[in-house]
């Protein structure tokens, strides 16, 4: 059982010993002194706040850390966190006169938004978001000759158990061809975080275990359905596509109801608009190892 002072010095040397990805620690900083404020206020009922120090160590230590360190679980148990059910409702809808252009935005209903820093930010940045696309297509499609152009916004829960939420939303564009767009989140409820795939894994091992693991499938599908094609290395020296990074520290993913990694890929970025959205599931045993907790997903 360790002390509160021990505890405060293993905080420090995981904080010293782990880089930060670029980008999460303003992010991470901010939500805790949120999260710590109301922490503060329902513990001052009942007695003396012990052990404000230690807290103000969590807010430093790094963005795995907050996830996987036993002591900031132990901590996080008395933060609010996500009900294990969570409504996704239209929060906003943008549509010209003819219908043709209609985005739906969707909005995670909790009890606590305003609270939660994390489901204030996704809800505003999918408004934010939703209009872009709007703007985008009336610009695109507002001087259209022909009537037979649609874009359609729209949105669907893939995952809503105890542990994550994952909320896809879909962009679809149809004229002379069509096009497809798919974005994805994933909150960890538990702990109220967004996942990166930086947050997920210990060290930038991931991005060649995972490449080796996208181009084994790929070779794979390849082999067993002729119809299936994904971009190769004349195609790149012919100028046909650029050549595409299979992933990187910003690789759209999200985890499936097994808690399984999927990466996707959007459409014509590895292969021909035929074969979509392109999406790999990584098995457990390739991720395990590599996981900042090696029991993450098993959970």
């Amino acid at each position: 059982m360790y002390s509160q002072k021990e505890n405060l010095k293993k905080l420090k040397k995981t904080y010293k010993e782990q880089a930060i990805p670029k980008g999460l620690k303003e992010e991470i900083r901010q939500r805790f002194i949120i999260e710590e404020q109301s922490f503060i206020k329902a513990r001052r009922r009942k007695r003396r706040l012990q052990g404000f120090g230690v807290s103000l160590a969590i807010v430093m230590i790094t963005t795995s850390s907050l996830l996987f360190n036993s002591q900031v679980r132990s901590f996080a148990e008395n933060l609010p966190i996500l009900g294990s059910v969570i409504e996704l409702i239209l929060g906003e809808r943008f549509t010209d006169r003819s219908e043709k252009i209609d985005i739906q935005v969707p909005k995670i209903n909790t009890q606590n938004e305003k609270e939660n820093k994390t489901i204030h930010g996704l809800n505003q940045k999918y408004f934010r978001e939703g209009q872009a696309d709007f703007e985008k297509a009336e610009k695109e499609y507002g001087n259209f000759e022909t009537d037979h152009y649609q874009v359609l916004g729209d949105y669907q829960k893939i995952v809503d158990d105890n542990r994550f939420l994952v909320i896809e939303r879909q962009i679809t564009q149809t004229a002379a061809d069509s096009h497809v767009e798919k974005r994805y989140d994933t909150i960890d409820k538990k702990n109220s975080v967004q996942l990166s795939l930086p947050l997920l894994f210990k060290d930038d091992t991931y991005l060649s275990v995972l490449t080796k693991e996208v181009k084994r499938q790929m070779a794979e599908q390849v082999k067993e359905d002729p119809s299936k094609y994904y971009w190769t290395e004349q195609d790149i020296q012919e100028g046909t596509i650029e050549k595409p990074t299979l992933v990187t520290p910003t690789r759209s993913f999200y985890l499936n109801k097994e808690h399984q990694l999927v990466l996707t890929f959007s459409q014509y970025e590895i292969a021909p608009g035929y074969m979509g959205t392109p999406e790999f599931v990584i098995p457990k045993s390739v991720t395990k190892t590599i996981l900042a907790s090696e029991d993450y997903l098993d959970h």
